[in-house]
């Protein structure tokens, strides 16, 4: 069981983006997919590019939660948690799509998951400190 919020956060972040990225891709690659379901891709509107992204993206959490200690999920949860709130905020900002074709709707979703990314780092970091004191 998975007692770590980063751990957590790693974990969901790196199934869903990776689910996320191999079935847009699959669909883009496959018409008859896309046929059978032409709601995923209308809704995401997603390029290969950007589902690349997601399934490398999914692959690394997936490493470090599998192959990295306790500090390497806290790692990819700040580092990407700062990395997809930027990248919401910048795109709200700017509505500048990027090479990766981002969407108005693709903003919310970095936002909370990026912000979740955040909370998890910092739940880590205050239970940490409190077992810190606890230890005194």
């Amino acid at each position: 069981m998975i007692k770590s919020p980063t751990r957590l956060y790693t974990a969901f972040s790196g199934i869903f983006l990776l689910l996320q990225g191999t079935s847009t891709l699959a669909f883009r690659l496959i018409p008859s997919l896309d046929e059978a379901f032409p709601a995923l891709l209308s809704v995401t509107r997603m390029i290969p590019p950007h589902s690349i992204v997601h399934i490398l993206t999914g692959i690394v959490a997936l490493v470090v939660l599998f192959r990295g200690e306790e500090r390497a999920s806290f790692w990819f949860a700040a580092g990407f948690g700062i990395f997809y709130t930027g990248l919401a905020f910048f795109g709200m900002l700017t509505h500048v799509p990027t090479l990766l074709g981002l969407q108005p709707f693709d903003h919310p979703f970095h936002l909370v998951l990026g912000m979740l990314g955040l909370l998890a780092a910092g739940l880590e970091v205050y239970r940490s400190q409190n077992r810190k004191k606890a230890s005194l």
